[in-house]
């Protein structure tokens, strides 16, 4: 169960690093185009800042040993970004993203519950 864990842990940090990295690093255009139109670009830009701290919370606590309880409430946290990407999707009717978005989505509440003190 701790490898599993570890291995989901692992997942979603790099999920939440790869997206956040990239909602900061890219032009505007580019950002514009990841989300609808009634997303600013100030929201897109802090999502961005969010799925990083995500990234380090799922990791970071439980890696090091500091404050562990933070890593559950990260991976809920992201569980609530994640389960928002769901409805954003399936309203752009977007479909074929959502079942890759729902297993994350899974991954995130396994880790949650599985780390929960």
């Amino acid at each position: 169960m701790n490898t599993a864990l570890w291995v989901w842990q692992w997942l979603l940090a790099g999920l939440f690093l790869l997206t956040g990295a990239l909602k900061l690093v890219l032009s505007a255009a580019k950002v514009r185009q990841l989300a609808p139109a009634y997303f600013s670009l100030a929201f897109l830009r802090g999502l961005g800042v969010v799925e990083l701290l995500g990234a380090v919370g799922i990791i970071g606590p439980a890696l090091t040993g500091l404050w562990p309880v933070l890593t559950p409430l990260a991976a809920a946290g992201m569980s609530v970004v994640l389960a928002a990407a769901v409805a954003v999707h399936t309203q752009r009717r977007d479909f074929g993203t959502v079942p890759f978005l729902l297993l994350m989505l899974v991954g995130a509440l396994a880790v949650t519950w599985g780390r929960w003190p």
